[in-house]
């Protein structure tokens, strides 16, 4: 446009003044309108709630920490329910229901102050009381829970005033620590527990960040934000109420389907067990993985309370026909660290010098040590003894990837002429399995955060609960008694290593490879964080819309 179309007369000013007035002088002269006649307010959209949504494999039978252990049990814990003390990424004990805490002398006596100010989900408050209250039930009815043998190792608990509370114990707990910065150790309102208790059902209350709102059988569990939150670990960085609004766990048993579920947005987060997914994930650029080397072992157990694997030189046959390198190959695409001893190489307790006695892949020898032990070769390459063949069944559960890793063991004892049926099952049915000594060889798993570990699935006083091959020897229950009470750690340690020599060589398990787990999160949430033992820590997490 130029200069001059941009002008305007004078004239046209003038009358353009008068038609203004006019319409104003108009308004002012108009009725005011009736409510009816207003125009609609606009409609403003309620914010959308933050919430992030993970897969899990199965939802507990009920929600008590003291309870039967199981994977959805232990998904959901962490939220629902604080600890006396937590454990960071370096495994150092910090405080978190408990402020502070002295330790006798003599480490008969612990006594606690307890954090001010804190409620549990119904509104009672959390006092010295429920302290007692709570590990006075785990004494009279936690039988089932991993952490029972350490909890009975509590002679008496005391309610010294509202906010301090004492444990007194016969002899020094060494792995009271360990177990108390435990999940399964979280603090309950003696309220629901009451009525947990007399109505059979129902679901334990705790002080977590999260409240449980809504359980739909089979298909999902949500966790409500706790408004009230500001007692969090010194582990996250936001201690006050989280972020996130809702926390939803949907239940998808199948790993493929968890990983569709992923890419079409209808989950944030999935626990990546097969290798192809995590290649598939890796170039997803609206994926983020997250690697966590956790305190846990994959290992082959064999039922000692069942002939011939009652046999110590028939398990060491079988052992020596593993080849592990070729389990993490072909079964896990690389993703894990070949194992030799009964205890990661993350925890106290663990000795590189412990690969002396590993009793490593040489088929040749094994069949050597089944001659040795009475075993003839049978015409179609098996072996047999007074008439009875050589073979047994592989019990796992459906977690991949087991799968992978029985048929590659499948395989290998095939390869030295002993047949072997896999049998998979839900972890629940394997456990079952496992208790009632109904199998010949497991694919199990476990993850601890203590060299206690060995107590808790070898001794003697476990078999028919966590210690599921039913092993036995009295000099390794002597010297794992010995270090859960000994302060001194080299001391405890040596222990262990001790204790770990004899299992090597008596072969109840055959250690296959310690786990590096992975998680897949979409990165529409950010703030996710992996704590202690691969634990997602969502305190500081915020999830986009």
């Amino acid at each position: 446009m130029t200069l001059h179309q941009r002008r305007i007369a004078p004239a046209f000013v003038s009358i353009l003044l008068v038609l203004t007035l006019a319409a104003l002088l108009a308004a002012c002269t108009q009725p005011a309108t009736t409510p009816s006649e207003e125009t609609p307010p606009v409609a403003v959209e309620p914010a959308k709630e933050a919430v992030l949504v993970r897969a899990m494999t199965s939802e507990p039978a009920k929600i008590d920490p003291q309870g039967p252990p199981s994977a959805g049990l232990s998904l959901l814990m962490p939220y629902l329910f604080d600890t006396l003390v937590v454990r960071d990424i370096d495994n150092a004990v910090l405080p978190f229901l408990a402020d502070s805490w002295t330790v006798a002398g003599d480490g008969l006596t612990i006594t606690m102050t307890l954090k001010s100010g804190v409620t549990f989900h119904d509104g009672e408050p959390l006092n010295a009381e429920a302290v007692r209250f709570t590990f006075e039930r785990f004494k009279a009815s936690g039988m089932s829970s991993p952490i029972y043998a350490s909890i009975q190792q509590i002679d008496a608990i005391e309610a010294v005033d509202e906010l301090t509370v004492r444990f007194r114990f016969t002899s020094p707990a060494a792995n009271f620590w360990s177990a108390i910065a435990m999940p399964y150790a979280g603090i309950i309102s003696p309220a629901s527990a009451g009525k947990f208790d007399n109505a059979g059902e129902g679901y334990l209350i705790g002080t977590g960040a999260f409240i449980l709102d809504d359980w739909q059988a089979g298909q999902s569990i949500t966790l409500r934000r706790n408004p009230d939150y500001n007692w969090g670990p010194p582990t996250v960085d936001n201690r006050g109420a989280p972020y996130l609004d809702a926390l939803v766990f949907k239940v998808i048993p199948d790993a493929s389907t968890q990983l569709a579920a992923l890419s079409a947005g209808e989950v944030d987060v999935i626990f990546i067990n097969e290798p192809s997914h995590l290649q598939r994930l890796a170039e997803d650029p609206q994926v983020d993985i997250h690697e966590a080397v956790l305190s846990g072992l994959v290992h082959l157990g064999f039922n000692v309370r069942r002939s011939p694997f009652d046999e110590a030189i028939v398990r060491r046959a079988l052992s020596h026909a593993v080849d592990k390198q070729q389990i993490l190959d072909l079964a896990l695409g690389g993703l894990g660290n070949l194992a030799f001893a009964p205890l990661p190489s993350t925890l106290p307790g663990f000795d590189p010098a412990l690969q002396e006695y590993e009793i490593g892949y040489d088929p040749e020898e094994a069949k050597r040590l089944l001659q040795e032990a009475g075993f003839s070769p049978m015409s179609d390459g098996g072996w047999e003894r007074d008439g009875q063949r050589l073979q047994g069944r592989l019990v796992t559960s459906t977690r991949a990837p087991n799968e992978a890793i029985a048929t590659v063991l499948q395989s290998q004892f095939l390869a030295i002429g002993v047949p072997v049926e896999i049998q998979q099952l839900d972890s629940k049915a394997v456990m079952d399995a496992t208790t009632q000594g109904d199998f010949e060889l497991l694919l199990w798993r476990y993850e601890w955060n203590d060299p206690d570990a060995l107590n808790v699935f070898l001794s003697s006083d476990r078999i028919g609960t966590t210690n599921r091959v039913g092993y036995s020897n009295a000099e390794v229950d002597d010297l794992l008694a010995q270090a859960a009470g000994e302060l001194d750690e080299d001391k405890r340690n040596a222990l262990y290593v001790e204790a770990q020599k004899i299992i090597m060589q008596d072969a109840p398990w055959q250690p296959l490879y310690n786990p590096v787990d992975a998680m897949a999160m979409s990165r529409r949430v950010e703030g996710i964080t992996l704590g202690y033992m691969g634990r997602m820590l969502v305190n500081d997490a915020k999830a986009a819309e």
